[in-house]
């Protein structure tokens, strides 16, 4: 595996493709572009989070999820022996119904194939931790604290998000720490941009855009508008839906907020130019434990469109961070700091050219997908090489 065009990659899974879902797309866009044969044994039954979501509470959908999940493990078992022998197997995200299968494949028919699972959201965190979807002491909470652990178990190696991310699932299901990589997951949007966008005028207009989640922390931005209200030229656009949109839109009626507007999901090819419309981006602003150890993928956004932006002052954030330099951070879960930040960029045009300006070389070299693949690239080859010298030896 000396040169990129001599590695072959198999994407394996349900994995989700659609535009909205960068982390896939870009590993193969990246990986591609770096002249890396990768193949796709693919199966399209995963959907958005919601839409999963969806089959827990209904039951006629759960049924037919079984099925079309029991039918996906004969698709992508025969997918698996119809594509060339290759290097390395990614699971991609969510791998977590299929890795067990992909294990059991490699062990019998391609044992010196390296096994890549795609952690990404981790399943128990979202669900017990974050969503708070299961109770934490449930009996169903420790199956399924019991499943993912055997997930993270059954292969060579294991991505992540964030250093943060990496630290929770070392800890977390007791894995080695050699066999679990960082990987950024870049934007969603594509990375067109000549020169970032920085506006001079006094209409001010601070944009959300998200899936109003508990780690976003969308009360927290309107507790801040809340605020703002006196000040006539500042107006607060939230993009989405989700979790909790209804809630925060019925508190935005309860504190009769004229300074903020609720819009439904603007079209990815038009989103990188509806961020840079605006005069500076909203990040996150929960104080979950999984929001200090995510970059969410609004911010990869935000860089890749070169705009301003405040966001909470978390470990994850700091992996590449620094306030008043390429971000403005702020505390988590704290409207008062958020709402003086928000003056401050507003009247420091200075400050907001340089975030935006720091922000965008962060979204062209750190979040770029050749720095995303060269990563990737560099793990499998060393794995690679770790392996030939055990079996020499």
């Amino acid at each position: 595996m000396s040169d990129s065009t001599d590695l072959k990659i198999l994407f394996f899974g349900i994995y989700s493709k659609e535009i909205e879902y960068p982390r896939n797309n870009n590993l193969i866009r990246g990986l591609r572009s770096h002249g890396v044969n990768v193949f796709e044994a693919h199966c399209k039954l995963a959907g958005s989070f919601q839409q999963r979501m969806q089959v827990v509470k209904n039951p006629l959908k759960a049924v037919l999820f079984c099925l079309r999940l029991a039918a996906s493990f004969v698709i992508l078992t025969w997918k698996f022996f119809m594509s060339p022998r290759v290097d390395a197997v990614i699971v991609g995200h969510p791998g977590y119904f299929h890795i067990h299968l992909c294990r059991l494949l490699c062990r019998l028919f391609r044992k010196d194939t390296i096994l890549i699972y795609d952690v990404f959201i981790p399943l128990y965190d979202a669900i017990v931790e974050d969503r708070k979807l299961i109770k934490p002491n449930g009996i169903f909470a420790r199956i399924l604290h019991l499943f993912e652990r055997s997930c993270c178990r059954q292969e060579d190696i294991c991505l992540t998000d964030t250093n943060e991310h990496r630290k929770y699932l070392i800890e977390e299901f007791s894995l080695d720490s050699e066999r679990v990589h960082r990987i950024f997951v870049g934007p969603t949007i594509k990375a067109e941009f000549k020169c970032p966008a920085v506006h001079a005028r006094n209409d001010f207009k601070a944009l959300y855009v998200g899936t109003y989640i508990p780690l976003h922390g969308v009360e927290v931005i309107l507790m801040a508008a809340r605020r703002l209200m006196n000040e006539k030229n500042i107006r607060f656009i939230l993009v989405g839906s989700g979790q909790m949109r209804a809630e925060m839109e019925r508190l935005a009626q309860q504190w009769l907020l004229t300074n903020v507007t609720f819009r439904d999901w603007i079209p990815t090819n038009m989103l990188g130019e509806f961020i840079r419309s605006h005069d500076f981006s909203l990040g996150i602003f929960g104080a979950t434990s999984k929001a200090a150890r995510v970059i969410p993928s609004k911010v990869y956004d935000i860089c890749a469109a070169g705009v301003p932006f405040i966001t909470a002052d978390t470990p994850a954030i700091r992996e590449v961070f620094r306030n008043d330099e390429n971000a403005y951070l702020v505390p988590p879960n704290d409207p008062v700091t958020l709402a003086e930040a928000v003056i401050e960029l507003k009247s420091n045009y200075i400050l907001r050219k340089r975030i935006a300006e720091k922000a965008y070389q962060i979204g062209q070299e750190e979040f770029s997908l050749a720095r995303i693949s060269d990563g990737l690239i560099k793990i499998i080859r060393d794995k690679s090489q770790s392996a030939s010298e055990n079996r020499a030896s």
